[in-house]
């Protein structure tokens, strides 16, 4: 990866490279585990990832009644190297807190959306962008439904493609 691209316009919607988990299993924080820890993994973010969405998560819910619905976990930038989000399809649907919602409010989400924001000036323009990708119900359905694991990682590009 050349230079470093902050998330603003098209780069806010780049899969991070190697960061598609196809049909994840588990719970809430086992699906968000494994999705930072993939972003570690990939190069794209420090160890103290996994650790800091799960407590941004435990504090903050992400979940959101899309038509789709849908979790945009996130945290601090000082854990990512490189700007990005890493997606997950789920096998079966995973309850997470409802965003904005009181402590006992969750819903069942199929996709897992992780921004990873190395500026936090743009991190409410990632949310917004990554917020309309979801807004497009029949291309969400798509992708969570998505069959073949082989061409998930395509599946998910172009679903974020302008």
């Amino acid at each position: 990866m050349s230079g470093n691209p902050t998330v603003t316009g098209a780069t806010a919607l780049r899969l991070l490279d190697g960061c598609a988990l196809h049909h994840a299993t588990g719970d809430r924080d086992q699906v968000l585990t494994a999705l930072a820890q993939r972003v570690v993994e990939s190069g794209h973010a420090l160890p103290s990832l996994a650790a800091a969405v799960l407590a941004r998560e435990q504090a903050y819910p992400t979940g959101l009644p899309m038509p789709v619905p849908a979790a945009i976990p996130h945290t601090d930038a000082q854990h990512v190297l490189h700007p990005g989000l890493a997606v997950a399809s789920l096998a079966e649907p995973v309850e997470f807190g409802l965003m904005g919602g009181s402590p006992n409010e969750s819903l069942a989400v199929r996709l897992v959306v992780l921004l990873c924001v190395t500026d936090p000036a743009v991190q409410v323009g990632g949310l917004q962008q990554v917020l309309a990708r979801l807004g497009d119900a029949p291309a969400v359905q798509a992708l969570a439904d998505h069959d073949d694991p082989s061409t998930f990682d395509t599946a998910v590009q172009a679903w974020l493609a302008p």
